[in-house]
């Protein structure tokens, strides 16, 4: 009788301590991401290939690829800097909540 008693005690406890998960799993899937696209080009309309983006608020990097394309994928609860930074031209710094799913952002060259 000790041993059933002891079952249905563990048994309760047990039920009660998986509910309070739950709350938690659900409070984690709340938060969304959402995809950021654009092309990087020159002031001509020129792609630039391999230009460097930064999100400076995480430190994640990521390049363009040939055609000067990139794709981000941040959360929609916060609003980020993103840095883009390559080699003759000047640094640009823009606000994730300002970026489309597909932007076009120009740099422009260093005199």
């Amino acid at each position: 009788m000790k041993n059933l008693v002891y079952i249905l005690l563990f048994l309760s406890f047990s039920a009660i301590s998986f509910a309070g998960n739950s709350d938690k799993e659900k409070k984690a899937v709340a938060v969304t991401h959402k995809t950021l696209a654009g092309k990087i080009t020159d002031t001509t309309g020129e792609s630039i290939a391999g230009a460097k983006i930064t999100i400076n608020e995480t430190g994640e990097t990521f390049f363009a690829d040939l055609e000067g394309k990139f794709t981000l994928r941040v959360k929609t609860d916060k609003v980020y800097s993103i840095s883009i930074n390559t080699v003759g031209f000047q640094p640009l710094e823009v606000k994730s909540n300002t970026l489309s799913y597909f932007s076009a952002l120009s740099l422009t060259e260093l005199n």
